[in-house]
């Protein structure tokens, strides 16, 4: 099920289903994460759950950190591979960015289970704290 979360005034897109959220890595979730950062991601974090709460009438079973770090791991890479190829103008480099962009253009969060890196995500959990720092204030910078 399709929806918009309008946080700060951004408009997120998002589709949830039954064990999973689907975030756009768009530009509007990039502005909210300038503006920001861990405040707007914590109201991100706490409106996709609201969300699937209203939608699925039970939480959804991921932690709060582990889908942080997630939506950040997504968005980071998505812009160091958009860096990169705006950096290094061969096609190789090119072929494997834009493998990465596709990769990281929707941001699937799904419980374990159902999500075949959320051990991934929740091994860096404890780390949201720091993560959330290492991000560029720029994320469209280079888009």
């Amino acid at each position: 099920m399709e929806q918009r979360i309008n946080i700060r005034e951004e408009e997120i897109s998002v589709v949830f289903d039954e064990h999973a959220v689907h975030i756009a890595n768009d530009e509007a979730l990039k502005c909210l994460l300038e503006a920001g950062k861990a405040g707007a991601l914590d109201e991100l974090v706490c409106q996709l759950k609201q969300h699937f709460l209203q939608l699925f009438d039970r939480e959804l079973d991921i932690s709060d950190a582990s889908l942080a770090v997630e939506i950040w791991g997504h968005v980071y890479f998505g812009y160091l591979a958009t860096a990169l190829d705006n950096l290094v103008r061969l096609q190789l480099i090119t072929t494997l960015t834009d493998k990465v962009i596709g990769y990281c253009a929707m941001i699937d969060c799904g419980e374990s289970g159902h999500d075949h890196n959320r051990f991934f995500w929740n091994m860096l959990a404890p780390f949201a704290a720091k993560i959330v720092h290492w991000l560029p204030d720029d994320l469209n910078g280079t888009t």
